[in-house]
This record gives structure tokens, sequence and C-alpha cells, in this order.
């Protein structure tokens, strides 16, 4: 086989790092219900998130003084605070998961997902999410194994389906904890494209400011908001992280990298790499299809272009 038969598709992130600001699911624990009966489970007042993903319906309850009924595949968040009531029947099998949301920094508010005064019909998300099964399937698994890194699995596991309900709730229902979220990403988006234009150019700050018809104080507020870095910073994360590939992936010399990125001269490129990386960039470099470097393969990657 050639390289010329070889295809690689790279999915990046949109964006550089995250700002510390997003909301944190915790998962407490979860059960599969069910019913071989009728019966009536007592009114209660919830402390926490339920989830509750229909598998086998329909599935009726009472939440708040409203009556509601899910069919297979739907779903329904009852948060804290809420007063909720069953209406099991034979036959009927539903998913049922508690979680907490935590603020993104210790001793912060705790957040909300829902906005003040929602409905409970608000809380409901109609449609055939049976998929999302495979990921409470997966929290049963870390439970009965408990094995190393059992719990943090279990968090990421939570906090995939976490945002797939939030993508499925109507956004007037949402609170602005939750609304801030994708405006965020869509800002760090907006960013990293501007800046991914200057990778293999020379640039200055300024040259970026200018493509985005903005100041070059504009830019770095919206950097520092998005990013916790100043845009110099930004800049030259993309440039080494480009530099990264092409000294590693594609057996570019330094001074072949230095000029492809625009830098002034290979002592300027390996000056700014070493003050990000912490090493100069030579040993970084190795033949096309060789093993990288112990020191070499050392990697960065709290920004990602």
């Amino acid at each position: 086989m050639s390289v010329e038969e070889i295809r690689k598709e790279r999915f990046r992130r949109p964006y550089l790092r995250e700002a510390p600001s997003r909301l944190r699911p915790v998962f407490d624990d979860f059960h599969l219900l069910s019913a071989d009966g009728p019966y009536n489970y007592p009114r209660h007042e919830h402390i926490n998130y339920e989830l509750i993903l229909v598998e086998r319906g329909p599935y009726r309850c009472e939440l708040n003084g409203a009556e509601l009924t899910l069919e297979n595949g739907s779903l329904l968040i009852v948060k804290p605070g809420d007063w909720h009531a069953d209406h099991f029947r034979a036959g009927q099998r539903h998913y049922v998961l508690h979680f907490r949301i935590l603020p993104a920094e210790t001793g912060g508010i705790e957040p909300s997902l829902f906005r003040e005064g929602v409905s409970p019909t608000d809380q409901m998300i109609l449609g055939n999410h049976g998929h999302n099964a495979l990921l409470i399937e997966e929290l049963r698994r870390e439970a009965v194994a408990a094995e190393s890194f059992a719990g943090a699995v279990q968090d990421a596991l939570l906090e995939a389906l976490f945002w797939r309900v939030g993508r499925g709730l109507q956004k007037r229902v949402l609170s602005p904890e939750m609304l801030r979220v994708p405006r965020e990403e869509r800002e760090r988006a907006e960013l990293a494209a501007a800046f991914a234009e200057w990778v293999e150019r020379p640039a200055e700050v300024s040259d970026v400011a200018g493509s985005m018809k903005i100041s070059v104080r504009q830019l770095s507020n919206r950097c520092r908001s998005a990013f916790g870095e100043s845009p110099a910073r930004v800049l030259a994360e993309f440039k080494v992280r480009r530099a990264e590939e092409l000294l590693r992936y594609r057996g570019l010399r330094v001074q072949e990298v230095s000029h492809q990125l625009g830098f002034a001269n290979p002592f300027h490129f390996s000056r700014v790499f070493k003050r990000l990386r912490g090493y100069p960039p030579r040993l970084a470099v190795r033949e096309v299809g060789m093993p990288a470097t112990s020191a070499g393969d050392h990697r960065i990657s709290q920004m990602d272009m």
C-alpha cells in the first residue's frame, strides 16, 4: 500500500480552550424501572434532578399539579423542588437517572437547567430519544463493574447526555446559564476561524483584528473572555500547534517551518516555540514514518486549532 492510498479525515474542536464557565452535571444514581401491575407512587418533592426516559410506555405522572403522558422514547426532566407522582401500569418500563448540576467554580451559586416559571409541559422532550438509552446503559455497566475511574467515566457519560437533553429543550425554557454556553461556543469558533486565517502568513494582532473589522482592544477583550489569554498568545499558540504538525508528521526542517508560518527568521520561531512548549522545535523534528522521540512527543492539548 502506498501513501497515495491512505486517506485521513481529521475532526477538530472548532475553538481553543474553554473558559471555566460551563455547567458541570454530576451523576448520582439511576435505575431501570419495570411495572408488573398498576401502582400510584406517592407524591413527593425532589431534591435533585431526575431524568426519565420512556422505553416502553405510555408513562403517566403528575408533575406540579399537571397530569402528563409520555410515549416511547420521550424524556421528562424533573427539577429540584418539583412535586412528582408516578402512575404505573402493567408492562411499563423506563429509565430514571438522578443528577446534580455543580457550578464551574468551587463555592459558586448552584446553576439551574430551567428558567424561572417553566410549566410541567416545558420539561418534556417529545419524540424518539431512545438512542440515549445507550449512554444510560453504559452508566449501569460502570456501576456494576466498579473499576478504576468509574466515577469519572460516569460523569463524562452523564455530561454527554446532559448536553443532548439541553439541546432537545426549547430555548425559551432554558436558564441564562444554559443559554450562555452556545453563545460562548460560537464566540470561540468565530475567533478561532479568524486566527486560523493567519497561521501560515506573517501576522500581528492588528492583522487579525482588521480581518474581523474590530479594534485591537476589542479583540483583546474578546480573547481574554473566551480563552483567558491575550490575542498575541492565542496567535502564537495557533502557529506553534501548526508547527508541531509540520515538524512531526511532515518531516519539515525548522527553517522550512519558520518560513512557512511567516516568522521573521528561525531564531524568532525557535524562541516562540520554546516559550510555549518548554523545549526547542528541533526536538520535535522526526523523519516521516519514524517514531517521535520522547521529548518530541511531548504534547500540550489545552489549546487546539
